[in-house]
């Protein structure tokens, strides 16, 4: 034990000397988070407020004058112009239109006779502008509607709630925070996974196939400590730098979050305190401890397969491009845990991997089942300590050693 610490300590004394991996690995990720964060959120708030500070510029089609003059009658939300540009399309992505309609030439007629007409509405969906002009046309025509059918019901002498026999009355019986729990829970336990791979990658390719390439892992291997406690040593430090890349990339996410969520509140009791709130109450130290002691075997296990392909590895560039397949699979699969409805798929609780983030999500979504918490923690760590033990294998092996490029 005593040498399986000294290695670990070589390392890190070993990194200490870095102070560009240092910055990169411990300061970088705080400030990258809030800085990318808050300027995301202030260019989306700016550009919000600056749409619906301005009219929908429409181009209208209206023979009968059933829909034009209601529109022009509110020019703080509408711009609007008589007929339709050559090229509707070039319009749209020269963003000097953001919505075209085209009302049926029978419609006056048809309202006459108390008959429904036709509305042809084009636009970008791709822009937001261009929804919101189409939302903002929905909403004035339905008060057109409301408008119509009440002088219809007033001349026939009927009351206005003919129109509406009956109402439905809806109440939220779920926790206010379960919406955010499910959130956080589809993505967080993908956020994890990769930034503790990718953390411990490039340190265990430097502490593995680096090592070789400098010739020092020889001279390591020729003092007086087991083998077994130098490559135990090397996959504390890897699993350590890996666990730290993650909580750093956490911590960072989250300042990053309540800057965001301060900036949007109005006021204390706004949507930001409450959500604030809420996600206190998910991160309880029982949930915080169960995602802690589910992510301790699958950092085990990340860390093994690194420690594994770096000793196979013969230089540190045949060293990452055999990690790039894991990297590749961690985001597969949690490209594959976020997708609505997997939750219910009966097996995915014994698919490797996807179990931890299967199981971190239902335990946000308030849908945790402790059976299936046991199931991905033995499995994962069955798992890890099987790569160790290949791992421990391969490093009495002196041809996985020795051998150069």
């Amino acid at each position: 034990m005593k040498g399986t610490l000294l290695i670990c300590k070589k390392e890190f004394l070993e990194l200490s000397k870095d102070r560009r991996t240092l910055f990169f690995s411990f300061v970088l990720p705080i400030l990258l988070y809030p800085v990318v964060f808050f300027i995301m959120a202030s260019l989306g708030r700016n550009d919000q407020t600056q749409r619906e500070g301005q009219p929908s510029r429409v181009q209208i089609v209206d023979p009968s004058q059933i829909v034009e003059p209601w529109l022009k009658s509110d020019p703080k939300l509408f711009e609007c112009s008589d007929g339709r540009p050559a090229n509707l399309q070039q319009a749209f992505k020269d963003h000097t239109l953001d919505l075209a309609i085209e009302v049926e030439a029978s419609a006056g007629a048809r309202v006459k006779r108390q008959e429904p007409y036709r509305i042809r509405v084009w636009l970008d969906e791709s822009e937001p502008a261009s929804e919101l002009a189409l939302q903002r046309m929905r909403d004035a025509v339905k008060e057109l509607d409301k408008r119509q059918v009440s002088e219809r019901l007033g001349a026939l002498g009927a009351s206005l709630q003919i129109i509406e026999p009956s109402r439905i009355l809806t109440e939220n019986v779920a926790d206010p925070g379960l919406a955010l729990g499910k959130l956080l829970g589809s993505f967080l336990p993908y956020i994890l996974m990769l930034m503790m791979f990718q953390g411990a990658m490039q340190h265990g390719i430097y502490v593995t196939a680096g090592e070789k390439e400098r010739g020092t892992l020889q001279s390591l291997l020729a003092t007086s400590l087991p083998r077994s406690q130098i490559i135990w040593g090397k996959l504390i430090y890897i699993f350590c730098m890996g666990l730290i890349a993650a909580v750093l990339n956490l911590l960072s996410m989250g300042i990053s979050l309540g800057l965001v969520l301060g900036r949007v509140a109005e006021h204390p009791a706004g949507s930001a305190g409450l959500a604030s709130a809420h996600l206190a109450a998910m991160t309880s130290p029982v949930n915080l401890l169960i995602c802690f002691l589910l992510f301790v075997p699958l950092g085990l296990l990340f860390t093994s397969f690194i420690l594994f392909m770096g000793i196979r590895a013969k230089t540190t560039a045949e060293a990452g491009t055999s990690l790039m397949p894991g990297l590749f699979l961690i985001i597969t699969l949690g490209a594959f845990s976020m997708a609505p409805g997997i939750e219910r798929m009966p097996l995915l609780p014994y698919v490797p991997v996807l179990n931890v983030s299967l199981a971190i999500r239902k335990l946000f979504g308030q849908q945790s089942s402790f059976f299936e918490i046991l199931i991905a923690f033995f499995m994962t760590a069955g798992l890890a300590i099987l790569m160790t033990w290949i791992a421990t294998r391969l490093l009495d092996r002196e041809s996985a050693i020795f051998k150069q490029g």
